[in-house]
């Protein structure tokens, strides 16, 4: 699975760099995320529950930074295993200034292996929650950011609730389903 797109924050870049490094930070935007501490510099260790259509299954993981370019760029490593499978995934995130003033471009290029009883919903469903899973992420970040720049040391945003992702899965498949449909039949 090849994840690959950007986002733009409204915030400059020194700021969104600081909330991508702190891991309170990002276990707070990411679905599912139970836990994430530092173990090292630059490593961390996560607990998640993920969803997958009908499969769900609690993991444990690790998150790699390596090649760390001060407000512009890192390599990440992720692994984790769980009883429904396993994922493992590297790539980069690198930030540039917007054109538009005190804003930030955040680009990012991940490709992943998802195997064991998750992978067996089908790929088509795995990218799609995948895609979603990263929108309402950097949605969060960006509420984050924002509760920084308005003066929260201690901002109250938190990632999506289950309840909430899944609605936005199940969105974005819908949304999937009609783009393919559609391609399909003007290709008739």
């Amino acid at each position: 699975m090849k994840l690959k797109g950007n986002y733009t924050f409204d915030a400059p870049r020194r700021l969104v760099w600081q909330c991508l490094l702190d891991p309170e930070v990002i276990a707070s935007i990411l679905p599912g995320c139970e836990k994430m501490e530092e173990t090292g510099e630059n490593q961390y260790k996560a607990a998640m529950t993920v969803r997958v259509g009908p499969v769900q299954g609690k993991f444990q993981g690790t998150v790699q930074l390596s090649d760390l370019e001060e407000e512009e760029s890192y390599h990440m490593a992720v692994e984790g295993r769980g009883p429904t499978g396993f994922l493992k995934g590297q790539g980069e995130i690198r930030l540039e200034d917007s054109s538009e003033k005190d804003k930030t471009d955040l680009h990012y290029d991940v490709e992943a292996q998802v195997g064991g009883r998750i992978a067996s919903v089908g790929q088509r469903l795995i990218d799609t929650t995948a895609r979603s899973i990263t929108r309402q992420s950097l949605k969060a970040l960006h509420q984050q950011i924002i509760a920084r720049l308005e003066g929260s040391d201690a901002p109250d945003v938190k990632a999506p609730s289950a309840t909430k992702m899944a609605a936005g899965v199940a969105k974005d498949v819908v949304k999937d389903l009609f783009r393919r449909k559609n391609m399909e039949e003007k290709m008739d």
